[in-house]
Formats: C-alpha cells, sequence, structure tokens
C-alpha cells in the first residue's frame, strides 16, 4: 500500500454527512459571521429549519421593533427542492439584505442542492414599482424565484 493509499483507505470508511445537512450548516456558520445568535433544527432528512435573530431570545418576527431576524427552511424534500424565506425583520437599514445575502451565499456553496427560493412578499412597492424582495430576486437571478404577494399566498408572480 502506498503513502496516499493509506490516507484514502483511513477516509474510507468516514460518513459523509448528507448535503442538506452541510449546506445548513454553510448558511449558519454565514449568518453567525453578521453577529447573529443562529438555532438550526432538522426535521427528518429532507427538512431543516434556520433561525437567526439579533436577539438571544429568538425574536424574528416581521415589524418587531425588539429585535432583528430572519427564519427560512430548507425542504430538500419538495418538488423542486426549495428553500422558504419564512420570515424577516430588519431594524437596522441593509441588515435584511445582508441576511439573505449569507443564506444565499450558503446556497452558493452547495450548487444545485435548492436551485428555488420562495417568498410570500408582504414588503411595500418602491418608487419604481417593485417590491423588496423583487430587487432581491433581480440581484439573485440565478436562482428561480417563486413570489407570492398577499397574506394568504394564493395569487403566485414570478420575479422579473
Amino acid at each position: 500500500m502506498g503513502f496516499f493509499d493509506f490516507f484514502r483507505a483511513r477516509g474510507a470508511g468516514k460518513k459523509q454527512r448528507p448535503p442538506l445537512e452541510r449546506a445548513a450548516e454553510s448558511i449558519c456558520e454565514n449568518l453567525r459571521g453578521l453577529g447573529l445568535y443562529v438555532r438550526c433544527k432538522s426535521y427528518g432528512s429532507g427538512f431543516y429549519e434556520i433561525m437567526a435573530s439579533t436577539s438571544p431570545k429568538m425574536i424574528v418576527v416581521p415589524d418587531s421593533a425588539e429585535a432583528s431576524g430572519i427564519a427560512v427552511l430548507l425542504a430538500a424534500a419538495y418538488d423542486p427542492p426549495t428553500l422558504v424565506f419564512e420570515r424577516i425583520n430588519a431594524l437596522r437599514r441593509g441588515l435584511g439584505s445582508a441576511m439573505v445575502g449569507a443564506v444565499i451565499e450558503g446556497l452558493r456553496d452547495h450548487p444545485g442542492l435548492l436551485s428555488r427560493l420562495r417568498v410570500n412578499d408582504l414588503s411595500p412597492l418602491r418608487e419604481d414599482g417593485r417590491s423588496w424582495w423583487e430587487h432581491v430576486a433581480a440581484r439573485y437571478a440565478e436562482f428561480d424565484w417563486l413570489i407570492t404577494h398577499d397574506e394568504d399566498g394564493t395569487h403566485l408572480r414570478k420575479a422579473p
């Protein structure tokens, strides 16, 4: 057995972590890099929920005056595999974009794993007639965005 064959044989017995778990870890690491408290929970082999907040109380409520935060669901079991932005709130200008960017950079570390991104967009329209999420979708156009725009999620529209 050659020198490198010995090391390959030692690593052969190690179990690889599932790609979804590795993606969840990447996203969590990126959110911690923003100084957020992060909680990640697995729901079987096809789902991870990640919550991140500026508060250790894990406040992730839209329109909260107490803390900023984000909650996402990694749903590999969906058809197609989807990342759902469940909730987001930012008290400081630019933090919302930074949190979304941290999540998307975690996905980019694992290309093709979750190519659809879904959000129920309740943000107000801007001067150009597009919402905040439509601007985000344009910035990350390599993903397939599914944007709903009402409270019950029944009306669907594609990002431009």
